[in-house]
This record gives C-alpha cells, structure tokens and sequence, in this order.
C-alpha cells in the first residue's frame, strides 16, 4: 500500500519489538519501502488495554526504570527511541520532565535520535529542553510562542504535525468515516471493509476537524525555519497505510502551507526523518534511484501528488495498479 501511494520510505516511530523484525524484513527486500523503527514507546501513563506479551507501549515510573527500557531496546538497534508525554493537568511536569531527560540521555548516548510524543504547548517545551529531536503531532492546545520556536531551533528538530489523525478518529467513531477515491483504490481492502462494519456510532461522537491552534501553528513552525516532515501516524483508526498521506498533505495546504512546502516536506525531510537524506529526498548524482512520476503537476494543485503514474524504488519501477493487485491477490499471513 505504501509504495502503490509513493511513498518509498516509511518510519515508524513506537510499537512492539516485533517492530525490529518487519524493519529487517523490508531491509531484506527490494519491494518494500525503506523502514526505520522504534520500539516499544516509554510511556508516562498506563494503558490497561495495551497490556499485552509484546506491548507496543510501556510505562515507566522512574528515571531508572526509563533508562532500563531504552537499554532493552537499544539491544535491538533501534533507530529512534520515542516517549509517549502524557501530561494531565494535576500531573508533575517537573517530575515528568526528569524522567523524559533520562531516557533521552540514554537514547542520545547510544547516537540513536529522540523522539517524543508531546501535544501541549508547555508539554513541547518540556520534551525539547529534554533533548527531543523530533516531535510528533501538532502543538494543539494554543498558539506556539517565542520560547517554543526559539527552543525548537537551538535544537534544530524536526516537527511532524500529523493533522488527519485526530479527524480520522472522530470520522470512524461517529459513523461519518468515507474513504476517499485514493483510500478506494490504494488501501488495504480489509480495513475498509472492517470500517464499514463497525457497529452503531458511539453516542456524543461527530466528525472533528483538527485543532484549530494544530492548524494555525503549522505556518509559524515552518516561517520560523523549522524543518517540517509529512506523516500520518498510520494505524490509528481512520488513517490508512499508504494513501492517508494524501488526507495529511491536503490539510496542510488548508492550514496554508503551498504545494512546493508540503512536497519538500515529504520528500527532502521526509529523508532527513529516515535519517537516509545521503541517499533520499532529491534527484542527484550517487543517490538511490527512488522517484514518483506523476501524470498531474504536483505544484499547481497539492491532489496532484495523488495522481501516480510510477513508483521507483532504488531503480526498479513499480506500476501502482499491478501493486495492488499483487497485494490483495496474496492470502493473508496465518
């Protein structure tokens, strides 16, 4: 799905360690994106639901016990290392703060980047003083200030607003969820077939936009030189493998980046995210031959980018359609 929708790397930032062996997977294949993982994310909160063998987050009540499961992951060669910043109002950011530092002291001792997840504003500003690298999901809660963009450039992070994540959500839970053409043609057929049979709308549930402070935000992190990547947050409900980009680039055009920014922010820092931007991101001499020929101009309408004649990765051409094919005619793993 990934490839038949452009896109020819993928990070994934947090989840099982059962993450590791799909990424040496991919890396073994020359059908597959490029991948980069994190492992399980160290959490600040407990999720009863997500207790399981192998969970994908984990949470941490010390800066002992932060640095013990950064080393456990740090034995499978991570290429992130990410925090889960859940602050809740009566919580100790003071305290919370020590507790992040400790795992991205760890993270940073091994050379492996830090990322964390970080939403409110007083939030971001404790996870960059923490030594965050990347932060995903938008600053929602209120405007960016002068000491958030100041802090966000002295460390010269990347910033991954992910504005359809939240929207694809309230889409799904409140019943209102339709896919799109792209999502017809590009997604994974099961998952929208288990969206459409999803029970009765949860009551109080309806479609939410993003965060009016996520959208009026993105502009000033980018007019303040802060490098901008797409991504989508893929998994979550609503927000498909592969052609949720295409909801995700269309938002930030709506929150007022241009065509040209949003497809730097996906190609040229979409490499520096993967931490392959020697080998990504443009087209030059010694780089890997990885391209998306369009049939549409890309920088007159940002919905062109969805219009994918060929996908080349590392040199071999890909027809988006025969991909598809190929994937949904391939029985699903016992």
């Amino acid at each position: 799905m990934w490839l038949a929708s452009g896109v020819t790397g993928v990070a994934d930032v947090g989840g099982p360690m059962w993450n590791f062996e799909v990424r040496d997977a991919a890396r073994r294949s020359d059908a597959a994106p490029h991948v980069t993982v994190a492992g399980p994310l160290v959490s600040l909160v407990d999720r009863k639901i997500l207790e399981l063998d192998d969970p994908p987050i984990i949470k941490v009540s010390s800066a002992e016990e932060a640095r013990a499961l950064v080393a456990r992951e740090l034995e499978r060669k991570p290429d992130y290392v990410k925090v889960w910043f859940i602050h809740a109002k009566d919580g100790d950011l003071a305290a919370e703060e020590a507790i992040v530092r400790a795992a991205g002291d760890a993270a940073h001792a091994a050379g492996v980047r830090f990322i964390v997840h970080a939403t409110q504003l007083e939030v971001a500003k404790a996870a960059l003083r923490s030594g965050a690298d990347v932060l995903v999901h938008s600053v929602s809660d209120a405007p960016v200030d002068d000491a958030f963009l100041t802090l966000a450039k002295e460390r010269n992070i990347l910033y991954l607003p992910t504005l359809w994540v939240g929207p694809g959500y309230s889409a799904v839970l409140s019943g209102q969820f339709q896919p799109t053409d792209e999502e017809r043609r590009l997604a994974d057929p099961e998952i929208l077939a288990g969206i459409a049979k999803l029970p009765a709308p949860l009551p109080g549930r309806v479609p939410r936009p993003p965060a009016p402070a996520a959208m009026e935000n993105l502009p000033k992190v980018w007019n303040a030189g802060i490098t901008v990547a797409m991504g989508t947050d893929a998994g979550n409900i609503g927000t498909l493998h592969g052609p949720s980009v295409f909801r995700e680039m269309a938002l930030m055009q709506e929150a007022g980046l241009t065509p040209a920014q949003i497809l730097q922010a996906a190609t040229v820092h979409g490499a520096r995210m993967l931490g392959m931007e020697r080998d990504l991101g443009d087209v030059a001499e010694g780089k890997l031959a990885d391209l998306v020929v369009l049939d549409a101009d890309p920088l007159a309408r940002v919905e062109n980018l969805s219009h994918i004649h060929r996908v080349v990765r590392g040199g071999r051409v890909f027809d988006p359609a025969e991909l598809i094919r190929s994937i949904t005619a391939t029985p699903a793993a016992p």
